[in-house]
Parts: structure tokens; sequence; C-alpha cells
């Protein structure tokens, strides 16, 4: 399990429980189906699939777990039909309109005949928990999956102590910089080949690169001009290229195959997932400080 887009946040105190204790808590809200009636449901389920009862997985002092959701899928398109011929109905029957109280009433009902038919699309998030280095780790592309997975916790456990890192520097402003003048670039950080800018002002609209070189002098030229950057592709160490977002998630990861090869843990399953998430986590321990201080070390 490698993830691709991650949202971190400091513990502001060690983070204590232990794998069994932890499982423990996660079992009061164990992922389950969605009931005829309800929209939605969500819970944590186990991070090794649906043959395995365990909702922590532990290697070393580091530990796996996994939310599960459960969304009831009903076209927005299909409600307004349904509304709307049960309205014209209505109004041929006893002669008159339908009012927007009635038609809200209508909607309800809809909803409640279509929910137990509806098909139902269910997703999973991951997160890791690094009490060494302090650190919980969401693999989620949206920030808004990242923070349901976090409330989710906290209501889970009572009281989750966690915060997002601050920065001496922005990451809008430091990868502005960055691009305007890679010699800036902290040791290890290379430029690679996309990136994305917004302009002061919003009526100039977004500029996007993919697959050129961001270093050309037309590029810096529209940073140059006031553009910020707000996205920007970037390699460290030739182990790990990701891009950096402003609001400091790292999407778009892809471990280099020497890191990779590294996590070879056989051929049995769960040696390689176990194998997979020690060096993950081992990566990501080193990476996240690092860039932290990248954008703390304002040059």
């Amino acid at each position: 399990m490698w993830f691709k887009n991650i949202h971190f946040y400091q513990f502001e105190a060690p983070f204590k429980m232990s794998a069994e204790q932890l499982h423990e808590a996660l079992l009061t809200r164990k992922a389950r189906r969605c009931g005829h009636m309800e929209m939605d449901t969500q819970g944590w389920t186990s991070p090794l699939g649906q043959g395995s009862e365990t909702l922590v997985f532990q290697s070393g002092a580091n530990l796996m777990l996994c939310l599960r959701r459960e969304d009831k899928v009903l076209p927005a398109s299909l409600v307004r039909e349904q509304v709307e011929e049960q309205a014209l109905a209505i109004e041929a029957e006893a002669g008159r309109p339908v009012g927007r109280k009635e038609r809200r009433d209508l909607k309800d009902l809809v909803l409640q005949q279509l929910m137990p038919k509806a098909m139902v699309r269910s997703s999973q998030t991951f997160a890791c928990i690094l009490p060494e280095s302090g650190w919980l780790i969401v693999n989620a592309a949206s920030a808004k999956k990242s923070e349901e997975l976090i409330e989710t916790l906290r209501k889970t456990l009572g009281t989750l102590n966690v915060v997002l890192p601050s920065t001496g520097e922005s990451p809008e402003g430091a990868m502005t910089r960055w691009l305007l003048n890679d010699e800036s670039l902290p040791h290890g950080f290379t430029l690679e080949d996309a990136c994305e800018m917004q302009a002061a002002t919003e009526t100039a609209g977004v500029i996007r690169c993919n697959k050129v070189d961001i270093a050309r002098d037309e590029v810096r030229a529209h940073v140059a001009s006031g553009y910020r950057v707000r996205r920007l592709a970037l390699n460290w160490q030739e182990r790990l290229s990701f891009m950096l977002y402003e609001d400091l998630s790292v999407r778009r990861m892809r471990f280099d195959s020497a890191v990779l090869d590294d996590a070879d843990g056989g051929d049995d399953e769960a040696s390689r997932f176990d194998a997979d998430f020690t060096i993950m986590t081992s990566e990501l321990s080193e990476f996240i400080p690092v860039l932290l201080a990248a954008l703390n070390t304002k040059e």
C-alpha cells in the first residue's frame, strides 16, 4: 500500500495507544453497510482487506488504519424527474398548481421511495500513525476526505491532538521563489516538469504548465510579472517525485524504482504489505521534516 496523495498532521503530544488499544477503540465505529433508509455510512475497516478482522496494521511502532464509506447514488436528475411526474399528476387530478412546500414534501417522499433501491458506492481512505516521529499521515487527494477521516478518528477516540504544521514561509511563497530561481531550491530538491500559477487578480486566470521545462525564461516571465505558484512538481533526492500544493498537501507521489525494489517482501502477500508499509513510512518520516525545513528557511 503506497500512498499517492498525502495530508500530514503533527501530534501536539506523543501518541501512546498500542495497536491493540487502538483496535478496540475502532471497533466502536466499525464499518457497516448502508441501511435501506440511510444515504451514507462510514466506519473503520481492516487495512488488509475484507479477509482480515484486524482494524489496525502494525509494523514496528507504526500503525495503519482505514476508513470505509458507503454512499447511496441517487442522480439529482432522476429525483427531479420523479418529483415533476408526481407534481403533474396532482395538478391534473386536483386541478390546482403544486406549491413550493408541497414540492419539498414530494421530494422527501421520492427520496424515501428511491433510497432502498439505490446503488451503493464505497470508498476507502487510509492513514498511518507514526508515533516515534509524531505524524498522522492521511492518503487522500482532497482536504475534505482528509478532514473527514480526522474528524471520525477524533470522535472514535474522544480526542485527537493533531494540528497542521506551521511554516515560516507559505508554500506558495516558497514555490514562487524556487521557480523564479532554482538555485534557491533546498539541497536535495530539483524542479520537474509541471506547475500551476495564479495571477494576483483573479480576472487574469490560471496558467498550467505540464511536461515542459518549467525553468525556461518564458515560464519564469509569468512569475516575474506577478503570478504566484500554487502547485509545483518536484523531486527529492531522486527517490520521490511529487506535486507540492499551496495547502502543503503532497500529491501525485511516485516513489523511485530503487525505493520500490528495497520493499521486495517476497511472494507472501502479507509480507509484501508489511515490507511496503515499512519502507514507505521510513521514507515519509525522513521526507516530511526535510520539506518543512525547506519552508522554514527563507533565503
